[in-house]
């Protein structure tokens, strides 16, 4: 050093407080610059007698540097503050050294010596922390992507078609590669049971292998799961209380980390615990704690969406087998009219679809308000028989009284007047039991009882489901007593009408008898012939009667009322010199009893027309008569093979204002327009004959057809 230096340091050092002054004011501090500041450092320096002046306020300075960046300082703050004070300390110096020009030259060189060093070191100190910060921030940023794709995986597998096994080693592989640890492992935990049960494992099994199982508190696993909060353990092998699970493994672990699998929905749940281990010792960071706990979310989540998927799926077969019975009762009661089949079907169907194991429909008869069992399951027939329940008594007539359904738990001890009360065998198996009543239009007409053997009441859709039931029942039971009263006051009307209809004929048949009488006496043989005529009309129609006398009152086939009328005709207008053959062609169509007594009066006249007009001059012949149903209307025509008559008669020329010849035409005219039918009378040649029939007794001659058409009215049945 020279010897100018050394006197500048001396100088200095007897001016030292001055100086430090000056420092205190342009930084404020009452107490002067703190030790360890810049302004200290750089005053240190400058009146220092440290042999290594430059290399101890470097080292010093850097570290000051580094402070700042670790505390998140600024920079060039301390920059400017540092020019301040070289800016201080250079105007003292001035007037220090204000007579000594060299030695005032010497201690400026000095301070920016100094200076330069102070900001130097003070930027390579803040740069080194700066940079290493940036390169953890790297690094952890490669790390948070790294865990951000493995998270992805464990999220991918627990989405994916998997079975639960290889998704939970799928995620158990994940997590140890992440964490590099030696295995990873995932307990389920058995709510009932209280034992933990290994499901999935990274690396070697334990002993027992996928069979190893904990109880609750037993082992880390069992201790997480019983606490429900994490575990760790820098030295699993040391601790007592653990040792014995991590012993359970050929190969020892030591670092050990444990969380708990919880499902944080409506309610707290616990799931199970996975756990991570290494082979040797060491203690897991926060970060590799927050990694673990996601995992375990999400097992816990696909966990938990696997079971609300289960449930779902049974839910919807169970609605699915709910609603095909209830298509399957409406179907049947809407098919059917026998009522112990759907009440049979109702009790059946109500006690598998409400999970109870027996049922019984009550039926009210409201005069005696009594109640009787029409339909059971489950229950023995002689304790049904033996029931004996008014309005009021039992939770059956309790719900039949009020109206009203009730659930009850346990009630057949203390009610005296259930059914079930002094049955001991019945009453110890039954705990619960739900009535709904049987109502139509606010009338009740029974109640269905359900009974199970829990000790719990049914869900709100279970009870709905009984009452859907109840519905049905209710239902069926009022649409067979109608049934019933409708089918007695037919069969009363039915029996009425026979006997309308055989005095009708009774009485016709007199009528008859005395027009037969009065054609004897008289001498006249055109009065004989009108009589003849009017007793074979008068006969034709009590054979109508007597037909439907005898038949349904209600409709008639075409081919018996023609075999009627012709028995008629062929008695009263066949002649014993004449051979006529009459044929009835078979027809089933079937027609109102309105159009019975119309057609057989319009088939009198056509067969009358016949045998009086078609067969004069002819010594035999044959007579047809046919009926068929075309496009919604009746045809019946009467075919003989006389000569033919003398004017044709058309559909069309049929209406009002037409002018017939003779009284039986006209008669069937005026019957068939109040069928809003018409008639027609034709001749036709062989070639267009029809059917089989026809063709073979008409041996190809050419024939007459009469033919009258009207449409075809079905009776509604109920």
């Amino acid at each position: 050093m020279t010897q100018s230096a050394n006197n500048v340091k001396q100088a200095l050092a007897e001016h030292l407080v001055r100086l430090r002054a000056s420092l205190q004011n342009v930084s404020g501090d009452s107490n002067g610059p703190e030790e360890g500041s810049d302004a200290w450092l750089l005053l240190d320096a400058l009146v220092g007698n440290d042999e290594d002046e430059n290399a101890t306020l470097t080292s010093r300075i850097e570290q000051s540097g580094r402070w700042l960046a670790e505390q998140g300082g600024k920079v060039d703050a301390r920059l400017n503050d540092l020019q301040h004070y070289v800016d201080t300390l250079a105007s003292e110096l001035k007037k220090i050294f204000i007579t000594q020009p060299e030695l005032l030259a010497e201690a400026i060189l000095r301070l920016y010596r100094f200076h330069s060093i102070c900001v130097l070191g003070l930027t390579r100190g803040y740069q080194e922390v700066t940079d290493q910060f940036m390169a953890e921030r790297l690094h952890a940023t490669g790390q948070l992507e790294q865990r951000l794709v493995a998270l992805q995986r464990i999220n991918g597998v627990s989405n994916s078609t998997m079975d639960l096994d290889q998704t939970l080693e799928v995620t158990a592989q994940v997590v140890a590669e992440e964490l590099q640890v030696d295995l990873c492992s995932i307990f389920f935990y058995d709510e009932l049971q209280r034992m933990l049960t290994l499901r999935a494992t990274s690396g070697p099994r334990p002993l027992g292998g996928m069979h190893f199982t904990l109880r609750l508190g037993e082992g880390y696993s069992g201790w997480v799961a019983d606490r429900g909060r994490p575990l760790l353990v820098h030295d699993a092998m040391a601790d007592i209380n653990f040792a014995g699970e991590a012993q359970a493994y050929n190969t020892e672990y030591h670092g050990l980390m444990v969380l708990p699998i919880i499902f944080f929905g409506n309610d707290e749940r616990l799931i199970g615990v996975i756990s991570v281990q290494s082979s040797e010792v060491r203690d897991f960071s926060r970060d590799e704690i927050g990694f673990v706990e996601v995992v375990a979310g999400i097992v816990a989540i696909s966990i938990e969406n696997g079971h609300l998927y289960e449930q779902t799926d049974e839910q919807l077969r169970r609605k699915v087998h709910e609603l095909a019975t209830l298509h399957r009762v409406s179907w049947i009661i809407a098919s059917t009219l026998n009522l112990d089949e759907v009440l049979q079907m109702i009790t059946t169907q109500a006690v598998h679809l409400s999970g109870a194991e027996r049922s019984c429909i009550f039926e009210l008869d409201p005069d005696l308000r009594r109640l009787h069992v029409l339909a059971h399951y489950g229950l023995d027939n002689d304790l049904v028989n033996r029931i004996q329940l008014g309005v009021g008594q039992c939770c059956a007539g309790r719900c039949v009284q009020t109206g009203r359904p009730s659930m009850k738990v346990d009630c057949f001890h203390t009610d005296e007047y259930c059914f079930i009360h002094n049955d001991p065998f019945i009453s110890a198996e039954i705990h619960s039991v739900l009535c709904v009543p049987l109502q139509v239009k606010q009338k009740v007409l029974g109640c269905i009882c359900i009974y199970s053997n829990h000790r719990h009441l049914l869900s709100p859709e279970q009870m709905q489901l009984v009452v859907t039931f109840a519905n049905e029942a209710a239902i069926a039971i009022d649409n067979a007593r109608l049934y019933e009263e409708t089918r007695r006051g037919l069969e009363l009307k039915s029996v009425l009408l026979r006997e309308l209809h055989h005095r009708v004929k009774n009485n016709l048949a007199t009528v008859a008898g005395i027009l037969s009488l009065q054609r004897r006496r008289t001498r006249s043989s055109e009065v004989r012939n009108i009589l003849a005529e009017s007793v074979n009309r008068v006969q034709g129609l009590a054979a109508t009667h007597d037909l439907l006398a005898h038949e349904d009152v209600s409709e008639a086939r075409i081919d018996d009322i023609a075999r009627k009328i012709v028995g008629v005709a062929n008695a009263n207008l066949s002649s014993p010199d004449k051979h006529i053959t009459i044929v009835v062609e078979p027809s089933p169509v079937i027609i109102p009893s309105r159009a019975v007594t119309i057609l057989a009066l319009a088939m009198n006249e056509m067969i009358s027309n016949a045998f009086k007009h078609g067969m004069v001059g002819q010594s035999e012949g044959t007579v047809i008569v046919r009926g068929r149903e075309e496009n919604g209307s009746v045809i019946v025509q009467v075919i003989d093979t006389g000569r033919g008559p003398i004017a044709e008669v058309s559909a069309e020329e049929s209406g009002e204002g037409t002018n017939f010849e003779g009284l039986g035409l006209s008669l069937i005219k005026h019957l068939i327009g109040d069928l809003g039918g018409t008639f027609s009378l034709r001749r036709e040649t062989a070639a267009q004959a029809e059917g089989e029939l026809v063709k073979e007794n008409l041996a190809g001659s050419d024939y007459t057809v009469a033919e009258v058409r009207f449409p075809l009215v079905r009776r509604s049945h109920p």
